[in-house]
């Protein structure tokens, strides 16, 4: 399933705006192309849950507090990080939106757990 119904639903809640689901929207897109990953609902809900936060805040500039130090060194030591950092490279060549650099550590890490689920190691 795709993520029409929540884009609407955040959407209708003020959460997210039109841009916010272009955006989301363009990064399903990337993923198909450059990984052959289809996203969905069963795979991707709280990545995308994620993004769309982060986005809201960006639209409302509301501070989220930093991840701690040793958790963030955990995910960089996972095997699957490298590509979680190509991913979100790919991820900020696509969207409008910026992501501030404690918004990008929750991005890496939400994408190293889309990496486990996928590889099914989550």
């Amino acid at each position: 399933m795709d993520f029409t119904e929540r884009l609407e639903l955040y959407q209708e809640g003020g959460m997210i705006n039109e841009h916010d689901v272009k955006d989301v929207l363009a990064i399903v897109a990337m993923f198909k192309e450059k990984y052959n990953i289809e996203l969905c609902e069963e795979n991707a809900d709280t990545f995308v849950a994620h993004l769309c936060a982060a986005f809201g805040r960006n639209n409302t500039h509301e501070p989220v507090e930093p991840l701690l130090r040793e958790a963030f060194d955990e995910v960089k030591e996972l095997e699957s990080y490298p590509l979680s950092v190509e991913m979100l490279e790919n991820i900020k060549e696509v969207i409008h939106n910026s992501l501030n650099q404690t918004e990008q550590e929750y991005v890496l890490l939400h994408l190293n757990n889309l990496i486990a689920k996928l590889n099914g190691t989550a």
